[in-house]
């Protein structure tokens, strides 16, 4: 994939994944270029920020200036947070000893970070921070959820209108180890909505037992087809990670999962989560 300058990545056309050279560390941003990347995430809904290795505290610090940090407890993070900051989990299979979690298989499934907080909430905006990298496997994939959405027949669309998902925080495999008291509650969301800051659809369609209901709660589909759907259609962005990539994902723009495939080989990435407000401007 081809390397942008920040501002020729904000003049090219949308490209989920884009990958951004900035030739400086984030640290040294000032207002006016985290301004620029927030508006190039709002245009590309994933991006990538080449060559910026973050220590656990930096990637806070650096989230900090984009919305609410979500701290969550240890069940649904798999129990691998970083030592004394709840606000970062370590995905992968390095545990904070240094040793391997064996047959590791965490997010292996199609989601949108945050879609068991409520409707409201689930604007979640996702850094993930590559520290280790698999030899083989490792990738992670994303489904352009805005793009979907736009290569629905108008068939597709009207049946849609107004239907809702629900989530179930209890069936969330990486929540199996949580506590009962850990366990968010049910959460039903709109499939179609305008994206708060492009006013563009975006297709929310997170995994659900239930399927996906009309607005007259009539069963539609079972999402897992819906995504299948999708995929054929709009195909699946994979990256590649390399060191010291920094993915932001805007959740509602997009879908992703682990790709899998690097067995009990180190990986590590250190991830941490704003929660916007919906009426926030990009």
């Amino acid at each position: 994939m081809m390397q942008y300058t920040l501002q020729c990545a904000l003049e090219a056309p949308r490209q989920i994944g884009i990958r951004v050279t900035l030739g400086q560390p984030l640290i040294d941003l000032d207002e006016t270029d985290l301004a620029r990347i927030k508006s190039l995430l709002a245009l590309h809904g994933v991006i990538c920020l080449e060559n910026q290795p973050l220590e656990p505290t930096e990637l806070h610090d650096f989230v900090e200036k984009w919305g609410e940090v979500i701290k969550l407890t240890g069940g649904l993070t798999n129990k691998n947070q970083e030592p004394g900051l709840p606000s970062i989990t370590r995905v992968g299979n390095i545990r904070t000893d240094g040793s391997i979690i064996p047959g590791v298989n965490f997010s292996e499934y199609w989601h949108h970070d945050g879609d068991f907080w409520a409707p409201g909430e689930n604007f979640i905006i996702n850094f993930l921070n590559s520290v280790v990298v698999p030899p083989v496997g490792g990738r992670t994939g994303f489904i352009d959820t805005l793009r979907a959405y736009e290569l629905l027949t108008d068939i597709q669309k009207s049946e849609l209108e107004g239907a809702w998902i629900c989530v179930h925080g209890s069936e969330i495999s990486d929540f199996k180890n949580a506590a009962v008291h850990e366990l968010p509650a049910d959460a039903e969301h709109p499939l179609l909505f305008p994206h708060p800051q492009t006013g563009k659809i975006v297709l929310y369609v997170p995994d659900s037992s239930t399927g996906i209901q009309s607005a007259d709660g009539q069963l539609i589909s079972a999402s897992q087809s819906l995504i299948d759907s999708l995929i054929l259609q709009a195909g699946i962005y994979e990256h590649e990670w390399q060191q010291g990539d920094l993915v932001i994902t805007d959740n509602l723009q997009a879908m992703h999962r682990s790709m899998g495939g690097y067995g009990d080989n180190p990986r590590l990435l250190y991830r941490c989560q704003a929660r916007i407000p919906m009426n926030t401007p990009c």
